[in-house]
């Protein structure tokens, strides 16, 4: 019976390294929605290391009762509003020429809504090769002057829209200062004149000019408008702590750091040096070897009259490795500065550059929720048209991670240029290494007591 339940204990050693393990979901709804939580990096690391696609195959979304919820895990999408120009086209009214100049008194179009604000004119003509100064006023109130024109026989240059920068007005006059222009005709008068002997005396070229009434097809005025679209949310920047090593007789200084599946696009390397320029090569951990990734330059430059920095080498993908090495050629110079202490006491010399993921699904009132990470399970197969409902979800409510437990992030802060987060972790996986010794440990174990259970009786 011993030897049965040794042997039965002793897989379980292999599988120690990476247990469940379960977050709470914070967020309310008032009504069933679609909901985002952004991934942490502590969800990555807690999904099996080396697996291809290791999280979206081992997480779940649980409610109260412990049942999995349906969900999609997508890139990330910030939501961008921009303010552009609607235009609506003005009711003339009435047109006179007075003084030298041409008047047009136009009305905003009665039955549409009426906007806080005017942004800017613009008169359609199908005139070219023109210059008109306008005025603008409202009930006898200056709002606005510009010039327009149509420059094409020099260049490509066309403007008939200005500013009008003005709280709404019901009525608006127009004034041009011209209310005919001039061009030039196509066809030009050429004198030829002889002396008595027919040689040439003179020659004279006359060109004609046509006054052409300023003719306006429309007026119209544009009004602001909000539009909303979403694009890529900016990369996560995620500080690690790593091993820092010099190589004097290669003259490089190493740093090796694990990673934990990150889909990360480019390292930072946090030098506090300035005026520099280093080969930087970049290295993933597979098969117990290093291979290449990227190589690049980073360099700094604080002088009078030139001041730039480029600490980044990117990837051109997305890479999700276990660990990562870099490599600085220092040459003959000295090894750089790196930012060796956190708030924490720590040393992070690298950021991260990783890709914003959500995991999305649909909340109900009242209810609780939780993520899991199952180490070794099979990625969940949903149903299709749940999937869909929350690909058509642009702009889902937002629920965050509880981590305020054990097994959470240990800093998580917010920067003005997005989330920052602080991942302290060892320059390699302890957990897998602590499992082995385990493993060996029980197995001598087992051998022992398998040995000593068919050793035979001694006799008394």
């Amino acid at each position: 019976m011993r030897k049965s339940i040794l042997l039965a204990i002793l897989p379980l050693a292999v599988f120690a390294a990476k247990e469940p393990r379960s977050w709470p979901v914070t967020g309310v709804v008032t009504e069933e929605c679609a909901v985002a939580v952004s991934v942490k990096p502590m969800l990555y690391s807690a999904a099996t290391q080396g697996r291809e696609d290791a999280l979206r195959s081992e997480l779940r979304v649980r409610d109260s009762k412990g049942r999995d919820i349906p969900y999609a895990f997508r890139a990330a999408k910030t939501r961008v509003v921009d303010e552009v120009k609607d235009w609506r086209e003005l009711k003339v009214t009435r047109v006179t020429e007075t003084d030298g100049r041409l008047v047009v008194d136009a009305e905003f179009p009665a039955g549409s809504s009426n906007p806080e604000r005017f942004l800017a004119l613009k008169v359609a003509t199908p005139l070219t090769d023109f210059e008109q100064s306008v005025e603008v006023s409202s009930e006898g109130v200056p709002l606005a002057s510009g010039v327009l024109c149509d420059y094409r026989k020099f260049a490509d240059l066309r403007v008939t829209e200005m500013p009008l920068e003005a709280s709404y007005r019901r009525t608006l006059t127009v004034t041009f200062a011209k209310p005919t222009s001039e061009a030039a005709a196509a066809a030009f008068e050429r004198t030829i004149r002889e002396n008595g002997e027919g040689k040439l005396e003179a020659k004279s070229v006359r060109e004609s000019v046509v006054n052409r009434p300023f003719r306006i097809d429309s007026l119209s005025v544009a009004v602001p408008r909000t539009r909303v679209r979403f694009e890529a949310a900016p990369p996560m920047e995620v500080l690690t702590a790593c091993t820092v090593e010099t190589d004097s007789k290669a003259k490089k200084t190493v740093l090796e750091t694990s990673v934990f599946g990150l889909p990360m696009t480019a390292v930072a390397i946090n030098a506090v040096d300035r005026n520099f320029s280093r080969k930087v090569a970049v290295f993933r951990r597979m098969d117990a070897r290093w291979h290449p990734l990227a190589t690049g330059r980073i360099s700094a430059v604080n002088l009078p009259g030139e001041k730039k920095s480029n600490l980044e080498i990117a990837f051109g993908r997305e890479v999700r490795e276990t660990a990562l090495r870099v490599e600085i050629e220092n040459d003959d110079n000295p090894p750089l500065a790196l930012e060796t202490t956190s708030d924490a006491g720590v040393g992070l010399p690298l950021t991260l550059k990783v890709t914003q993921y959500d995991i999305v699904f649909v909340a109900t009132p009242g209810e609780k929720y939780s993520l899991a990470v199952e180490p070794g399970a099979d990625r969940p197969r949903y149903d299709e048209a749940i999937l869909g409902y929350i690909d058509r979800v642009q702009d889902p409510a937002r629920f965050e991670i509880g981590l305020n437990t054990v097994g959470g992030d240990p800093f998580i802060i917010g920067g003005e240029d997005g989330p920052t987060a602080i991942w302290l972790t060892s320059p390699f996986d302890v957990i897998p290494f602590i499992s082995v010794i385990v493993f060996v440990v029980l197995g001598l174990i087992c051998i022992w007591l398998i040995k000593s259970t068919n050793s035979p009786k001694q006799e008394s």
